[in-house]
């Protein structure tokens, strides 16, 4: 029997779909088929053209979902294409139906007009299809001692709040997704998406005077003494002063969070309340790529021209780019390189993905004033 696809799923074919990457996700792990309730903006009728699929008979045997949305990068209007679920089922995998489906995903999104494409994930299919581990942020580990010693004076922390109060604060953020009100609505009624186990969303505003300044959306597994803070928006003083109260709220012995690398009001926060980052950067999203370069970097010149007096381009000729600053160029060899400049290059990568690092480039100095450029985070995103 032969293989159909790679093509867009039909409406009638979600709970093909859904069956597969429950099976891949969920079921196999011992987990409960939840994939369609964490992920409600994947995976609904309206989404199908973007869920990509290869069938085998009756049976959707591979999957790449795609959920289109547009960010906003300093007032610079950019379509963001996030890649997920990516699975085949395992007895059709090593016979190329990802790395199909992967370059089907690719032209689909560039059919579409996306200017930056995230994946979920850190792969040799990803490298192969010239995604670069880019973006850089830190990691921390708050202990229960270093929260402790948090000050919450001055900011009460409300557990629970309607959509409307959190997309107000978010639409003050300088680098944020353009998120309907609707999706975040349907957000907040999905669950939360499993790392291990089952787990939690609790979301919190941040109130001074009475006033929300701030919220923290925090996923807590099942029985488990860690909380991961998955988004955090408004005044970061108001953020850091809240993250206390959360942890004591819920009996945490600890809060882990990512602070983007461009983030200086958070770090600066931090460290006026006597908490130490890494001293390295690690990767803020998985892996990155380019795709409408020449458009992207159209829609970003508001961004330029505030960063330098010279003018920034780019020419594309078969996966070679050349960057210019002024009378300044750069040759880059690969979409990689190029994510790897424009975004920015993390300190550390963990060990078993060091491999898709060779050939990072050094920027020259006269593009550090216009580079890295911020990367947006999932945040509830993550698809």
């Amino acid at each position: 029997m032969e293989y159909e696809g790679p093509r867009a799923a039909r409406a009638d074919e979600l709970g093909d779909v859904l069956k597969l990457v429950n099976l891949v996700f969920r079921t196999s792990r011992g987990l409960p088929p939840t994939m369609g309730e964490e992920f409600p903006l994947l995976f609904n009728e309206e989404n199908a053209e973007n869920l990509r699929i290869i069938k085998r008979g009756e049976e959707v045997v591979s999957h790449v979902g795609i959920f289109e949305c547009e960010a906003l990068i300093y007032g610079c209007r950019l379509k963001v294409g996030m890649i997920g679920s990516v699975c085949t089922h395992p007895e059709h995998r090593r016979r190329g139906l990802a790395t199909a489906l992967l370059r089907d995903a690719f032209e689909k999104m560039r059919r579409d007009g996306v200017d930056i494409v995230m994946i979920s994930g850190i792969r040799g299919l990803y490298d192969r299809a010239g995604c670069a581990i880019a973006g850089a942020g830190y990691d921390l580990e708050l202990t229960r001692e270093s929260l402790e010693a948090l000050s919450a004076e001055g900011v009460e922390a409300v557990e629970g709040g309607g959509a409307p109060e959190y997309a107000t604060i978010y639409q003050r953020e300088c680098v944020r997704y353009m998120r309907p009100l609707r999706h975040l609505e349907k957000l907040f009624e999905s669950r939360a998406w499993y790392v291990e186990r089952p787990t939690r969303r609790i979301r919190v505003l941040v109130l001074e005077a009475g006033e929300p300044v701030g919220y923290l959306i925090v996923h807590v597994p099942d029985g488990g003494a860690v909380g991961r803070v998955v988004e955090y928006a408004g005044c970061r003083e108001a953020v850091v002063r809240g993250l206390k109260a959360v942890a004591e709220s819920q009996g945490l012995e600890a809060l882990r969070l990512k602070v983007p690398a461009w983030d200086v009001g958070m770090i600066s926060a931090l460290r006026r309340h006597g908490l130490k980052l890494p001293h390295y950067t690690t990767p803020l999203a998985d892996t990155v790529r380019l795709l409408n370069v020449e458009d992207a970097f159209e829609r970003l010149q508001p961004y330029f021209r505030e960063r330098t007096d010279e003018e920034v381009s780019v020419s594309v000729e078969d996966d070679v780019y050349r960057v210019a600053v002024g009378h300044y160029e750069i040759t880059l060899r690969g979409p990689k390189e190029l994510a790897w400049l424009v975004f920015g290059v993390p300190e550390r990568v963990p060990e078993p993905f060091r491999r898709f690092m060779a050939g990072v480039p050094k920027a020259p100095e006269a593009f550090r004033s216009v580079f890295p450029i911020p990367l947006v985070p999932y945040g509830l995103y993550y698809t």
